[in-house]
């Protein structure tokens, strides 16, 4: 009888262990899932802030991208500038303005028709030419200048490399058509000259001439000059 007692208690503690065991291992799962799922919850926030970049990064990111754009606008509008300036000096309307006043655009001021010897020497020298005569050539300036019997200038040619840029069509949109074309072919070969009479306010007249090459249209030079009453 003792014996069937005994067995008796160890089937119970048997099952009592079981169900302890089994009890055991439920709350250790329940615990486990419990810390995944806070572990989870906990590194969320943190893949968040690493994959959204934060809003000062962005602006510092859009900036340089704007200053580049500027600093490419500034050297645009510069380079306009300049071209634009280059473009007045040498068109056919700018010589015609300065032709008024007596002058050329490449000219220095003070140096037009009716200067002195002595000023245009303070100017420019002595020229290649010499300094007697009636001709003055400076092949430094591209310009040829020719004295009157008083040694004041009545005659300017220039050859300056900014009037060779020109057309002869350019010059014809700009101030209409010439007041004379000569043909001077036998002098020059396929060249000829479109005249233009000035009446200024003095009451002279100046008379400035575009001499150009007929087959290719381009200016060879200008001429500027007045018929002085002098010998």
């Amino acid at each position: 009888m003792k014996h069937t007692h005994q067995s008796h208690d160890r089937k119970k503690l048997a099952c009592k262990l079981i169900t302890t065991s089994a009890f055991l291992a439920i709350g250790f799962a329940v615990m486990t899932g419990c810390n995944n799922s806070g572990e989870a919850k906990s590194t969320a926030p943190t893949k968040a802030e690493t994959v959204t970049p934060p809003a000062s990064s962005t602006d510092q990111n859009t900036d340089p991208n704007t200053n580049g754009q500027g600093s490419t606008s500034t050297h645009q509008e510069t380079a306009s500038s300049t071209a634009s300036s280059h473009s007045k000096h040498s068109s056919a309307a700018a010589i015609f303005s300065a032709a008024k006043q007596g002058t050329l655009p490449n000219l220095p001021k003070g140096l037009g028709l009716g200067t002195s010897s002595d000023l245009l020497f303070e100017l420019w020298g002595k020229s290649e030419s010499g300094s007697t005569g009636p001709m003055r050539s400076y092949a430094k300036y591209h310009t040829d200048i020719v004295l009157d019997g008083s040694d004041k200038v009545t005659e300017i040619t220039s050859s300056d490399p900014d009037y060779k840029k020109l057309l002869i069509k350019q010059v014809v949109d700009e101030l209409g058509q010439p007041t004379e074309t000569v043909d001077t072919s036998r002098d020059i070969p396929d060249t000829a000259e479109a005249n233009y009479t000035i009446n200024n306010t003095s009451g002279l007249s100046y008379y400035l001439v575009f001499s150009y090459q007929t087959k290719t249209q381009k200016v060879n030079y200008i001429r500027l000059y007045f018929n002085s009453k002098t010998p």
